[in-house]
Parts: C-alpha cells; sequence; structure tokens
C-alpha cells in the first residue's frame, strides 16, 4: 500500500474519532442499545450481498443497500447515534477483508452518516412546515452521498494513480445516481412509518431493498451474458480466421495505452478498451472464402469485407450499456482525410475512439501473418504509418501512437509493460 494511501486512511480514521468525542462533548444523546444494534446490523446485512454497477480504472464500484438505514438513521436519531449506526454498518463481512478497508470503511461512513444528521438538524428546525422537512431529508441524503463518494473516490485515485476529478466524475454518474435514487425513495418512506410502526419499519424496508438488489442482480446477469456471448463470437471469429487469433486482446491493450497518454482515463477508457476488443466482431458475417482469401479480393469481395463495421456496430447495438461505443466500432475504418469507410467521415467528424482504435488495428494488422501476406517488420509497418500521417491518421493520436510504442512492442512480445 502507498504511503500516501496510508496516510489518508490515518486522517479519516482520526477524523471520525474526533468527530465522535466532538458528539460526546455536545451531549449528544445515544439511543437504547438494542436500538443501535438492530438498525446497524440491518445496515450490515444490507451491505453483505452488494451488486457490481461499474468497473472504473478497473476498481469493481458495488451497490450496498446500506445507505438507506443510515440515511434514516441521520434523520430519526441524534448524530451520535446515527454514527454509531453508521459504524457498524460499515463493518466487514465475513469474508476475509484487508483491516485497512476495513477501518477506512467504518470511519468514512460514520463521519458521512453524524454530518447527514447534523446537516438535517441544521436545515431543520423544530416545529418548521413540513415541506422544509422534506427538503431539509433531501439535502441530508445528498450531503451523505457525496462525502460517501468523496472519500472512497479520493482511496482510489491514491491506489491508482488516477486523477480523482476523472474517477468523481465516473462515480457520480454511472453509481452515484442510481443509489441515491434507491436511498431517497426507501429513506422516505422509513422516515415517514417511524413514528407509526417503530422498529418495523427495518422489516417494511427489507422488502424493497431486497426486491431492487435482485432486480439489479438479474440485470447484471443479463449483461455479463451478453458481454459472453460477444466474446463466444471472437473466438467463433478467430477459428474462422486463424490469422486474426489474438487481434482484438492486442488491440485493447494498445488501445488502451494510447488512450492514456492522450488523456483518457476512468469509465471511458475501461469502454474503449472494450470497444477495441471487440471492433472486428462484425467479421463473423463474413463469408469464410473472403476473409481466408490468400489473392487479391475482388471488388464484390472487398465491398463484402468492408460491411464489417456496420454489422459490428449493429451487434453491439443490441446490448444496452454497449451503446455508446457503436460508432467507435463503426467508424474505426475512417480516414482522417475522408477517404475511408462506412460514410467517408474526416477529420474530427470521426470520434476520437475511432481514431485510436483505426491507428492501433492498422499496425496489428500490418504486424501479424495473414492469408494473403507475411508480416511486416515493427520498422517498416512504422514507416508506413508515419507516411499516411495526415491521410489515413489523426497526426496527433498516431504521434501519441509513437510516443508508447516501446509499451505497445512489450505487449505485442508478451513482456511487461514498462512504468513511466
Amino acid at each position: 500500500m502507498k504511503k500516501t494511501l496510508k496516510l489518508y486512511i490515518a486522517f479519516v480514521v482520526i477524523s471520525a474519532g474526533a468527530l465522535m468525542s466532538a458528539l460526546l462533548f455536545l451531549n449528544y444523546q445515544v439511543e437504547p442499545l438494542w436500538v443501535v444494534l438492530i438498525w446497524g446490523i440491518s445496515s450490515w446485512i444490507s451491505d453483505m450481498f452488494p451488486v457490481e454497477v461499474k468497473k472504473i480504472n478497473g476498481n469493481s464500484m458495488l451497490l450496498g443497500l446500506s445507505m438507506t438505514f443510515n440515511l434514516s438513521a441521520a434523520v430519526l436519531f441524534s448524530p451520535l447515534t446515527a454514527a454509531l449506526i453508521g459504524m457498524i454498518g460499515g463493518l466487514p463481512s465475513l469474508k476475509k477483508t484487508e483491516w485497512s478497508k476495513a477501518i477506512f470503511n467504518v470511519a468514512q461512513i460514520s463521519i458521512s452518516t453524524a454530518m447527514a444528521s447534523l446537516i438535517y438538524r441544521w436545515t431543520y428546525p423544530v416545529n418548521s412546515a413540513e415541506i422544509i422537512k422534506i427538503l431539509a431529508i433531501g439535502i441530508a441524503i445528498l450531503s451523505y452521498a457525496v462525502l460517501n463518494n468523496i472519500f472512497v473516490s479520493s482511496a482510489v485515485s491514491l491506489a491508482t494513480g488516477k486523477k480523482m476529478k476523472t474517477i468523481l466524475k465516473d462515480v457520480f454518474m454511472d453509481f452515484f445516481g442510481i443509489s441515491i435514487f434507491i436511498s431517497l425513495a426507501v429513506a422516505y418512506v422509513v422516515v415517514y412509518l417511524y413514528p407509526y410502526v417503530g422498529l418495523w419499519d427495518i422489516a417494511i424496508a427489507l422488502g424493497p431493498l431486497l426486491t431492487i438488489r435482485f432486480v439489479l442482480d438479474l440485470y447484471k446477469k443479463f449483461l455479463n451474458t451478453k458481454i459472453e456471448s460477444m466474446g463466444a463470437l471472437l473466438k467463433a471469429l478467430e477459428e474462422k480466421d486463424p490469422y486474426t487469433a489474438g487481434h482484438g486482446e492486442r488491440v485493447s491493450k494498445y488501445a488502451t495505452l494510447v488512450a492514456e497518454r492522450l488523456g483518457i482515463d476512468g469509465k471511458l477508457l475501461e469502454d474503449l478498451r472494450m470497444a477495441a476488443w471487440l471492433h472486428d466482431i462484425g467479421k463473423i458475417g463474413i463469408r469464410d472464402k473472403v476473409l481466408n482469401k490468400p489473392g487479391k479480393l475482388s471488388l464484390d469481395e472487398f465491398e463484402e469485407i468492408k460491411s464489417h463495421p456496420v454489422k459490428g456496430a449493429e451487434i453491439l447495438s443490441e446490448v444496452p450499456s454497449f451503446r455508446k461505443m457503436v460508432p467507435w466500432v463503426k467508424y474505426h475504418h475512417e480516414h482522417w482525410d475522408g477517404s475511408g469507410y462506412p460514410e467517408g467521415l474526416k477529420g474530427k467528424q470521426i470520434p476520437l475512439e475511432a481514431r485510436i482504435i483505426g491507428v492501433v488495428d492498422v499496425y496489428d494488422a500490418l504486424t501479424t501473418q495473414r492469408a494473403y501476406r507475411k508480416a511486416f517488420s515493427p520498422e517498416m509497418a512504422l514507416q508506413i504509418m508515419k507516411n499516411e500521417s495526415g491521410k489515413s491518421f489523426d497526426p496527433v493520436v498516431l504521434a501519441a501512437f509513437l510516443d508508447v510504442i516501446d509499451n505497445i512492442e512489450d505487449v505485442r512480445n508478451g513482456r511487461d509493460v514498462k512504468e513511466e
């Protein structure tokens, strides 16, 4: 673990301790122990089986459902009680967990819960109008989510070396929205029913929470099945055209290196990596005798080959989470000067991601043996590509490609990529 991450965890833990001490000093009351335990254990149980919502920078973003209990505790109970419930809810599951991650999670959730409780009390004076209460609950929920995601995103940034701004953007866009919607809806129900049903509120909350978790899990399995199907199609393609075996994986790795050089990271980088892996999936619809023809293609055969980006785009469009990638795959054979296909786009009309895939795709094609020719040497391939700067290739993307060529060669030859 990096020293900066250790210091950050220590800071968060010390801050949590200082906040708890301040709440004790200010004589905030604590609910009976059995209330704290039941509420806290319910929060903990609801987080034991999270759903992976997204992968960002290689790190899984897991959607647990404890936020509902933590938020309702922040509104219903004192800040000190809310902090204790948050601490219990943040305890690690029965699976093996690194102690540093466990103590960090407990500390950051207790801070987020206590601060949400304090903010609720500051924004909802006693005996205020009901509309003020509704707004105050919403502000408390928002403050909890913001603090919680900032804590986690900072830790991910320090652990991975990725930019904090990018991670936060990805978290807020793809994770934060889902968790806020669920927590807002169920937490409001819990808060308003508690005066009438007491701790039976927990049972009422678990019903919709478990249903939501079940639906999200089914959706995730559906997406995984789609991705596995894409992988099976690629495997079938490689069996049809053995000369392209491993091509998608290499292009994906090359594209990642070039994209990082151009400052792309976070979820966009993950999506580009996937699109580059699947960029030739449309070739599954091309006849074997055309794919594997050793001689020159006829005009009709070349037109058939040229249809594969469009076919690939049609396949990807069937998966909701892949729809952003559709133009990247569809236009990866467009040229900077407008001489490419399928639509003859030019310059920045071509998505940047498609331009990146286009450059690395050509390099891998040139440096691997095909049915119709032998592989070019890396030096010859690079010379051919340099001659196409401003013609087939975006000069900026090609320059980034040349900047990382040593790392690309490491990947091509199965060596570990050198760290800069």
